[in-house]
């Protein structure tokens, strides 16, 4: 059988041998939160709640400031002890609620099943439940899904896609949560599937994942109110990015500077299902996530189920500690991952992973010999050297011009020099600069 794909792309080692076959495991409750306020795309939460306030499981501490933002709950009981300032891995300044964590009281909450009237769901009352939740995309980017779910009146929405790729190096989260909550997630497709009426639902998942596969495949089979297809696809970097996702999975192009809405289609991550499927079924907001912990420079690999705000530490020892050997840190994947000069972080909607590299896995910088390997990988056919060029000599309307802002920084093309350059470090610089001077 052929498999389906998009043009160009990479094939990394995908070192995920070390953590696929890891089940999901619960991280112990930490007896300090610290949970950014801005955990997503767009306007920062904004808190409601001040030092020495009680808050419980599920509790709103941050409410969505506008449309494009995202609500944020507490995970736990527990008391307020102060809201501060400081850096998101990315770099951007974020406010934080640090919440002292009473762990006791904590452990013993269960959240219980309730009753979901099927009949009340509509592409509103989905949408606001979303909203509610606080539920953002979980596949890397995390726009508020809400905004996603509610195109404008003209976009003719024929088609959801659901994200079980997994593309990543690495990282193995969402390959779990696909073996081990099956029915959780196609429960989401049936309530997204109630509001929305999609002709066609498919699930792409790539064929380094057989088990899940076959899962998906014979979990989707016992569903009669929802046209589930499972799109095994083929095993190539980035086939996660949502245009080349569409592209493999429906054969439609997304034009450059457009929105999938503009093809009719919506993209889904499972753990956005999974948080929805929450919501819906247990009452239980967007409070945890699983995250892969791994690199050969981690004693222990494992995949983790840890409350937002809980620090990167307590990670590190669920999994034992880590090597003097660690030359580098990342937060998310070696492709996409950003590089943390500390681990004073905590885990936020958006951690998928955490990487322990060693010198071997972190290959030494060299010079261009202008063999064009960057423009054979980029999937959006860009000219990667030529745009970090003009990044380094501050020509930032030169790159402008060449589409820099269709690069979405898959790291394909950095992957793919010999020579290793830290291309799609240059052009976020430069996209960063002509985001900021609004040029």
């Amino acid at each position: 059988m052929t498999l389906k794909t998009f043009r160009k792309g990479v094939h990394p080692h995908d070192h995920k041998a070390l953590t696929e076959s890891l089940p999901i495991e619960a991280v112990p409750i930490p007896g300090t939160l610290l949970i950014p306020l801005s955990q997503h795309l767009g306007k920062p939460a904004t808190p409601v709640k001040e030092r020495g306030a009680e808050v419980m499981p599920g509790e709103l501490i941050g409410e969505a400031d506008g449309f494009v933002s995202a609500k944020v709950h507490s995970p736990v009981y527990g008391t307020v002890k102060k809201i501060v300032q400081q850096p998101l891995p990315a770099g951007r300044m974020s406010d934080y609620v640090e919440i002292t964590v009473d762990r006791e009281q904590t452990a013993e909450h269960v959240w219980q099943p309730r009753e979901l009237d099927w009949d009340m769901l509509t592409r509103e009352t989905v949408t606001a439940g979303i909203r509610d939740a606080g539920i953002v995309g979980m596949g890397g980017a995390t726009f508020p899904t809400h905004v996603k779910f509610s195109p404008p009146p003209t976009a003719e929405i024929d088609t959801l896609v659901i994200n079980g790729v997994e593309c990543e190096p690495y990282l193995t989260c969402d390959h779990r949560l696909m073996l081990e909550h099956t029915t959780h997630l196609l429960d989401a497709i049936r309530i997204l599937h109630r509001g929305f009426a999609f002709k066609k639902i498919l699930f792409g998942i790539e064929s380094n994942k057989p088990d899940a596969i076959e899962a998906v495949t014979r979990a989707a089979a016992e569903v009669t109110d929802a046209p589930i297809e499972v799109v095994p696809l083929k095993v190539k970097y980035p086939q996660g990015a949502e245009k080349m996702l569409i592209y493999a999975a429906t054969g439609r192009t997304v034009p450059a500077g457009k929105l999938p809405l503009e093809v009719g289609v919506i993209v889904s991550n499972v753990f956005t299902l999974s948080a929805l499927a929450d919501w819906f079924l247990l009452g239980k907001p967007l409070i945890d996530r699983v995250i892969t912990v791994s690199g050969n420079g981690v004693q222990n690999p494992r995949n983790l189920r840890a409350l937002v705000g809980t620090p990167f530490a307590r990670l590190v020892e669920a999994c034992g500690g880590i090597s003097d050997s660690v030359v580098k840190v990342l937060a998310g994947g070696p492709m996409m991952g950003v590089a943390l000069p500390t681990m004073d972080y905590s885990v936020t909607k958006g951690s998928s992973g955490l990487l322990f590299l060693t010198d071997a896995e972190v290959p030494a910088e060299g010079n261009c010999i202008k063999c064009g390997r960057c423009v054979d990988a980029c999937p959006m056919n860009l000219m990667p050297l030529t745009l970090a060029a003009y990044a380094r000599a501050n020509k930032f309307l030169e790159a402008k011009e060449l589409h820099l802002n269709d690069c979405f920084e898959c790291g394909a093309c950095a992957y793919n020099c010999p020579a290793k350059i830290k291309l799609v470090a240059w052009i976020r610089y430069a996209k960063n600069y002509v985001r900021v001077h609004k040029l």
